[in-house]
This record gives C-alpha cells, structure tokens and sequence, in this order.
C-alpha cells in the first residue's frame, strides 16, 4: 500500500496537566475504523478513529509507567537490545553555561515515534498508518529525512511525559564551519521548556535556513518551546502503510 499524506482538520484541544485529549477529523480518510495504539509488548488502545475519519486520542499518566515497564521487560530479555529513554538535559541538549536546566536527570517519557501516532486494527494485528502534527507537509518530510532533503522552515509537535516539574532556559549557539573550512557561524537552539507533572505539548521549530556551499539547504535557528495548546495552523498528517 502506498502512503498518502492527508490533512488533518483540527477541532480541540483541551489541555490538562495530567491528561491530554486531541479531537479532530480526517479528511477523505477510507481506511476504516481503527484504534490509535500505545507502543508496548501488549498494545493497547490510546484513541479510536470512526469510517467517517472523526478521531480522539487520550493521553493519560498510567500510559507512561505501561511503556517505561514495557521497555524495562524487553530490556531484561536481551543482552544486545538496551532501550533507554532520553532525560530532560538529553532532549535539550547544550554544553553551554548561557544554558539553564533543572531536574535534567528526569527521563522522557512518550507514545510517540519521531512525533507519529501509531493506528492500526490490534484484534486483527493490522497496520492502519501514522499520524504526526506538524506545520506542513513540506516540513515533516523534510525534517524527517536526515539531510537526504532540503529543509523548510515549519514545526511538528511532540507530547512528552515527566514525573515531576522540570525546564530547560537559553540559548545555545554552537560554532560551525562552513565546508570550505575558511569561515565559522553559529547554529542556534533556543529553549523555553517548561514541563509540568503529567503530559506536556512541545513544539520543535526551524526557524532559519541557510544554504551552504554545495547548495543544500540546511536548519540553521531552532527553537524549542513548551505550549498550553496546540497551534491553531497545526495540520495533522495521516500517512497510509502495512508498517508501523
């Protein structure tokens, strides 16, 4: 099955420190109903999605604990596979004093992958597809291919999950040379992250691009930054797959 992106219409958001609910409809969505699915040895159901494309999904505290245990289980088993989640200092990372963490040591938690929903059939085992929120579909694809594609300016969001408060201030400027070796500039991540007990939204933008040498447009200002709900222009993006 080919993937085919489509746009999401967003209807509400309604944003609580413990719980997170997301309400909207898929446009032209003909892949039946489906569950949105926790990512743990035994999936459970996060969300539901109806014929008509109409969608929620609830993000509650026990999910993160069910993931944390599902990878601490699948850690036990292998002696080559080693899950770990990233901490707070980890996510936003700057070795910079102009940068100011506290309760860095916090871990992460999330349902997501790369910022995508995972939706499929779990009585059947059935893959439906993937769905991320993001400014445009220009910018997932680009932000997600790993330099293979030119970068736009844009943003996707994240939902991120912490046992207690923790916040990540500053700005963080990281000295670049260009190709050529003969001149330096500064790629920027500013933070403004302040995570609250329970559920959070995060938004991770591109800002700025540059150029560089061999005409491949690169990211070159970030920015960072918790928000109370999801922004209005914000399109979810359903992308169709056997694959998850």
């Amino acid at each position: 099955m080919n993937k085919i992106p489509l746009y999401i219409t967003l209807f509400l958001i309604n944003s609580a420190i413990a719980q997170q609910t997301i309400k909207g409809k898929i446009d032209n969505y003909q892949s039946g109903e489906a569950e949105f699915i926790l990512p743990v040895r035994e999936p459970k159901a996060i969300g539901t999605i109806k014929a008509n494309g109409k969608f929620t999904i609830e993000l509650e505290d026990d999910m993160a604990s069910e993931v944390t245990e599902s990878q601490n289980k699948a850690n036990a088993e292998s002696q080559e596979l080693r899950i770990k989640n990233n901490s707070v200092h980890e996510a936003f990372y700057c070795d910079s004093e102009e940068v100011k963490t506290t309760n860095g040591d916090l871990e992460l938690e999330s349902v997501t992958m790369q910022g995508n929903f995972f939706i499929g059939i779990i009585k059947d085992k059935k893959p439906i597809g993937k769905l991320r929120l993001a400014s445009s579909k220009a910018f997932s694809e680009s932000f997600f291919s790993y330099g293979k594609k030119d970068f736009v300016t844009g943003y996707y969001i994240d939902f991120y999950y912490v046992p207690e408060v923790a916040s990540v201030k500053g700005i963080c400027k990281t000295k670049t040379y260009t190709l050529d070796m003969k001149n330096t500039f500064d790629i920027v991540h500013n933070y403004d992250i302040d995570l609250k007990k329970g559920w959070n939204i995060v938004k991770i933008e591109v800002e700025e691009v540059y150029t560089d040498q061999e005409g491949h447009v690169r990211p070159l200002k970030f920015k960072m930054q918790t928000v109370d709900k999801i922004p209005k222009e914000t399109k979810f993006i359903f992308s169709e797959g056997k694959t998850l």
